[in-house]
């Protein structure tokens, strides 16, 4: 072996020479030699008796030994100093480390047990929690050290618990600890079921009404290790002890909603068979109680909405637990509970729906029960979002009922930023799973959500103008002036509103995370166009560029067959360097050609007919080509058909520079606008070429019953230069077809004069 490293000999050197009460000031340095020497610390002892291995061995076996001098003195700070280096050595050392432990788990457990500072004990029980983890590898260590060890470590956290001077931290620490040793040795801790419940009972669901006030993390920890006790059922009773105590808490949110509802007269009625509990209007609404399987008792409707608030987190927080077995979710009680809770809403003026409140319950506890409603929605959003993500795609089936309670809660609670954060974070799973199969009522019950993700994201970004203050009339004015002076003013207050009241960076990141969302996975043709038309404006101007991608990627088809503009050019300019937009773009530009007039937009309808045009006219020239003289004088008459086209609209009218004409031709070369809503098709008109005779006069068309000076100067420049052509060929013509009266050249030039003729009279009027 090699020689040992010099950490190992610092660590047994310092050990050795500074005393007991200076040794947690070391313990940082000391901790750090321990991490260096993982590998003499994981090393085998078959070396030992060699002459040059012999030292490394003998300075870990010193090192063990001062850990255990220190472990089991009289000095406080040195068992703190040896729950340290312990914890070290067990995470670096290994099996070797493991295997040499027995001792130091016992000295663990007493210091636990003993009246040592509360950072020795908590560090002690996170030490043996790490121990116990690591000994599930090796069975034999774990019939030698955790099976006799454990039940008296359960015991040391349960009287940390029990302790009134233990603080909510510590209590922390134990319920994390045990939350992990249950799902490993439920067997073992079976006995112990009971009495932790009883003990972590009080954690579950706090009110006000309690005696210690607890913080979010030991709700959570508390709630983890109550819910993963079922582990400790006997052989195959896991699962039913789950569904056992899930229906129970059930009942519990159902007992305390019957006591802080009763000033509203309630539209619910069970689809599970529950009945509201009568309640004793005369007397302030109160629940729980003393017994042993019972919460804390509370009294008033804030204490019993913390309490329906925690419940709700509770159910929750069993769908987010895991399991030891299949078990059998409850869906239809759930449901029905948060059908009952999203049910009861506060008065509103802007709202039709209004509740029936209980004439004999005092106003006072009706406004406080309007106060306490946010909270309790946003617990049921929760809840929701928690049954998405256990039953998967199992929760299709429950997602036309989620949407309707999270579009309730939304619409009345529009005005408070923690809801509508709750309600865009459900949201999103929501359409991930269930938004393309969702009917048309839905998808239209769905546009509040829509406005308000639009609105949030405008005003964050500052695209939304900030509404005036409202003026009063001049005879209000005079009357109020001491009361309101700013009435006088004229213009509104130039600070934006948004500089006050600025809306959550979380709010924000939810919103900007469902807004492509409605775009990807909602059927568009179930949207209507201002609509579709707000969220690609909300796209563009906050620069989202998932949203824009899918803008781009489902364009929007109205009912009528109309396609709306793409923002495909919005997408390039501002993304332009992207590797998913440049795909895009290309692919675009590969299935068809954009628009070649004055716009970039990209009309999907109009690809083949562009692509089966070309390909006509390609297959004509060269057809043409083999024609001898007859196809020269065909490829002039191509030439002039090529630049001769047709912008039809889908009902028979041409489409010019933004307005709806009848069908007129346009030059290739000539820009012109295309109405964005109108399905574009090119044409190309064919010409009747007779291989045994000459070209016949070009004659004039009217289009829908335009006249002939209406014609625009392109089509004049472009027949010019075709007879140009065809001139030089005029000999040959003649000497080929000197009996025939159909001379083409002489007919062509008769044309063309009789058109300047007719332009020039035109130009005179």
């Amino acid at each position: 072996m090699a020689s040992p490293p010099s950490d190992l000999r610092v660590l047994v050197r310092r050990l050795a020479s500074t005393p007991a009460d200076q040794l947690p000031r070391l313990c940082p340095v000391l901790v750090g030699h321990v991490l260096r020497c993982g590998e003499p610390l994981s090393a085998s002892d078959a070396g030992k008796g060699k002459d040059k291995g012999a030292e490394t061995p003998m300075l870990v076996h010193k090192l063990r030994t001062h850990i255990t001098t220190l472990l089991t003195g009289r000095n406080a700070s040195g068992r703190f100093a040896a729950v340290c280096l312990i914890k070290a050595v067990v995470d670096v050392g290994g099996w070797e480390s493991l295997r040499a432990a027995d001792p130091w788990v016992r000295g663990l457990i007493s210091v636990a047990q003993k009246i040592d500072p509360l950072p020795s004990k908590e560090l002690a029980v996170i030490t043996l929690t790490k121990i116990y983890m690591l000994l599930q590898g090796y069975p034999t260590l774990i019939r030698e050290m955790a099976t006799p060890t454990l039940p008296s470590f359960v015991t040391a956290c349960l009287q940390l618990v029990k302790s009134p001077s233990t603080p909510t931290s510590v209590i922390e620490t134990v319920a994390s600890s045990l939350s992990k040793l249950v799902m490993l040795y439920p067997t073992t801790l079976r006995p112990f079921a009971g009495q932790i419940k009883t003990a972590l009972r009080t954690y579950v669901a706090p009110t006000t009404s309690d005696s210690v006030v607890v913080p979010h993390a030991l709700r959570e920890s508390s709630r983890r290790l109550f819910i993963l006790l079922s582990y400790t059922a006997p052989k195959n009773g896991s699962s039913d002890e789950w569904v056992k105590s899930i229906k129970a808490a059930i009942l519990d949110c159902h007992a305390t909603a019957d006591q802080i509802f009763r000033g509203v007269v309630e539209s619910w009625e069970s689809s599970t068979g529950y009945r509201p509990q009568p309640v004793r209007n005369e007397l302030d609404p109160s629940g729980g109680g003393d017994s042993v399987d019972e919460f804390p008792s509370w009294e008033g409707i804030q204490p019993g909405s913390q309490r329906l608030v925690g419940l709700l987190e509770f159910l929750a927080e069993y769908l987010d637990s895991p399991t030891k077995a299949p078990v059998t979710v409850p869906v239809g009680e759930l449901l029905d509970l948060t059908t009952r809770l999203t049910l009861v809403t506060p008065p509103s003026p802007s709202s039709e729906e209004t509740m029936q409140t209980n004439p004999s319950i005092s106003r006072d506890e009706k406004a406080d029960l309007w106060t306490v409603l946010p909270d309790i929605h946003t617990a049921v959003l929760r809840l929701h979002g928690s049954a998405i993500r256990r039953l998967a795609d199992s929760a299709l089936p429950l997602s036309t009922d989620i949407t309707d309670h999270t579009v309730r809660v939304l619409s009345f609670h529009r005005t408070n930023p923690a809801v509508r954060e709750k309600v865009y974070n459900l949201a999103s799973p929501l359409l991930t799973l269930a938004g393309p199969t969702l009917p048309r009522l839905t998808v239209d019950s769905l546009t509040p959500l829509i406005r308000q993700v639009c609105h949030d994201i405008l005003l964050s970004a500052g695209h939304l103008d900030d509404a005036p203050r409202p003026t009063l009339p001049v005879e209000k004015a005079k009357q109020t002036v001491q009361g309101n002076a700013d009435a006088f003013l004229s213009t509104p207050s130039a600070t934006p509103a948004s500089l006050f009241s600025p809306l959550p960076a979380s709010l924000l990141a939810s919103a900007a995370t469902l807004l492509p969302l409605f775009l990807s996975h909602l059927p568009q043709p179930h949207l209507s166009p201002d609509i579709r038309s707000l969220v690609d404006r909300t796209a563009i101007l906050s620069s989202n560029k998932e949203a824009m991608l899918a803008s781009v990627l489902q364009p929007y088809k109205d009912s009528r067959g109309r396609y709306y503009p793409s923002i495909l050019p919005f997408l390039v300019q501002k993304f332009g360097t992207s590797k998913e937009v440049e795909v895009v773009r290309s692919n675009l530009v590969r299935a068809g050609r954009y628009a070649q007039l004055n716009t970039d937009e990209y009309d999907p309808s109009a690809n083949l007919d562009d692509l089966l045009a070309d390909r006509q006219l390609r297959g004509e020239e060269a057809a043409d080509e083999e024609m001898g003289d007859a196809g020269e004088q065909s490829d002039v008459v191509a030439v002039v058909e090529k630049e001769k086209r047709v912008v039809v609209s889908s009902w028979g009218t041409a489409v010019t520079n933004g307005t709806v004409q009848e069908a007129m031709e346009v030059d290739d070369d000539t820009p012109v606008e295309v109405n964005p809503f109108a399905v574009t098709v090119k044409e190309t008109e064919t010409a009747v070429v007779n291989k045994k005779r000459a070209a016949s006069p070009l004659k004039r068309k009217s289009s829908g019953g335009l006249e002939v000076g209406e014609e625009t100067k392109v089509k004049r420049v472009a027949v010019a230069a075709a007879a140009a052509a065809v001139a030089v060929d005029t000999k040959k013509v003649e000497e080929e077809n000197s009996d025939s009266d159909d001379e083409g050249s002489v007919q062509i030039d008769m044309s063309l004069d009789d058109e300047d003729d007719e332009d020039e009279e035109e130009d005179d009027e």
